[in-house]
């Protein structure tokens, strides 16, 4: 009994350690809560200058409202305005105190791909700019007090969406680029997309590609509603998924439930009071050839199989509470649809990838179709992106000259195309409406 009593004690003081500030006894009522850690940024200096890409290098400095080591900082869902941009992780031992503010020591790595900016903004006009808006969701690991640490792992994990305004240095990289003009480079941009989407085998090996594997490809859109909580209201979800036999629609399970996988809206559900309204939750898949699916969402969420997930620290309310995250690269994550009763031949599988670097092409999510070139490395059944991939690309298909290699998870990560064949064959049969013709895409 008193080692019963004793593991209960110290499982409180253990979640004791991990928070901030402590619940008022008095009705349930909360005290102001100080954010665990602010960033600020101290400078920014660009690297380099091309037509193909800008690189950055920015110094930030962290007040933490708590004593901690950090561990690990990386980044996803960057955005420079409406510019994705990929930050390179960072791995060290910084220990922050309480109320003071720590430089971390190792410079963050930025770059925005020309590729990721044309139709999402203009690169030239941010480096005319002296200020710009950032954000991105940061992902932290730290270390766990010595008492918690016993009974879990050495780090825990903490999620949050951060904001801020970063300068625009004035440089001499930038001196051509004034000359040149704004307006010329942008054109210059332009008119260089198409050998910058041609990959390493030249535009007319793109071409094949597209013709040969646009027609498989399409779109899902997920609509939902959430009530309650910081910001309630109704997003739309768009990622893309294969047509793997013209029966079988294969996609990630982050395109099903977006929610889930989002760390703002898994905060909010899970942590900040707000709730999903179900009856409002709409899919619809929308193929290249123009036709459309609706799904009816109550009977796919039926059948869904048991979730993997990260068990995470959320920041939002400036305590670290705990919630669940959806693994992208978990195999539960790749699903597959029966959506009608005819067989058919699946897309053709390329050989399996050398251990060498091999170039492979993805879908951008656009109407038009268009590729986005990486490099992957095989890691079991998973694929590392050389090349990291917008979220628009979730849930494309891997190709090429040879056939699929892969369907992209994650910015970084793919399921391989043995997976995707595995997870085909075990496909969920859902109800959907007749099929209709929409508009031809753009």
């Amino acid at each position: 009994m008193q080692k019963v009593i004793m593991r209960r004690a110290m499982a409180g003081l253990a979640g004791a350690c991990l928070s901030v500030t402590a619940l008022q006894a008095a009705g349930g009522s909360t005290t102001p809560k100080e954010p665990l850690f602010v960033p600020r940024v101290m400078d920014v200096k660009i690297e380099s200058v091309s037509l193909e890409r800008v690189d950055v290098s920015m110094q930030m400095a962290v007040r933490a409202s708590r004593n901690l080591t950090i561990r690990t900082l990386r980044f996803s869902d960057g955005f420079i305005d409406t510019i994705p941009v990929w930050v390179t992780p960072l791995e060290g031992s910084w220990p922050l105190r309480r109320g003071e503010e720590f430089v971390i020591p190792s410079r963050i790595s930025i770059t925005a791909y020309a590729r990721d900016a044309l139709g999402a903004g203009s690169l030239a006009a941010l480096l005319a700019r002296t200020e710009v808006d950032a954000r991105a969701v940061v992902e932290m690991s730290f270390d766990t007090p010595w008492l918690a640490r016993m009974m879990r792992t050495a780090t825990d994990v903490a999620v949050t969406e951060v904001a801020f305004k970063a300068p625009v240095p004035s440089t001499p990289l930038l001196a051509p680029l004034a000359k040149l003009g704004a307006g010329i480079f942008e054109f210059l941009q332009r008119q260089a997309a198409p050998s910058l989407a041609a990959g390493p085998n030249g535009a007319a090996a793109s071409r094949d590609l597209l013709d040969r594997f646009g027609r498989s490809v399409a779109s899902i859109e997920t609509a939902y509603e959430i009530k309650g909580g910081p910001a309630p209201g109704r997003r739309t979800a768009k990622t893309l998924g294969v047509w793997w036999t013209p029966s079988t629609f294969c996609t990630t399970r982050e395109a099903l439930e977006p929610w889930r996988y989002d760390a703002a809206d898994a905060s909010r559900l899970q942590v900040e009071g707000a709730r999903l309204r179900d009856s409002a939750t709409t899919l619809h898949l929308r193929s290249a050839s123009g036709s459309s699916i609706t799904i009816d969402p109550h009977d796919l969420r039926r059948q869904l199989p048991s979730r993997q997930d990260r068990r995470v620290y959320s920041l939002a309310t400036g305590e670290p509470r705990r919630m669940r995250l959806g693994l992208r690269t978990a195999p539960s994550a790749l699903l597959c649809l029966k959506v009608g009763d005819e067989a058919g031949t699946a897309l053709p599988i390329a050989a399996a990838a050398a251990p060498a670097a091999s170039p492979a092409a993805a879908f951008s999510g656009e109407l038009s179709r268009t590729l986005v070139w990486t490099h992957t490395t095989a890691a079991g059944t998973l694929l590392t992106l050389k090349t990291p991939v917008h979220r628009r690309s979730f849930g494309s298909p891997l190709v090429t000259g040879d056939g699929v290699v892969g369907m992209v998870a994650s910015a970084d990560s793919a399921w391989n195309a043995q997976a995707i064949a595995a997870a085909a064959a075990r496909p969920l049969r859902i109800a959907t409406t007749p099929l209709r013709r929409a508009a031809p895409a753009d």
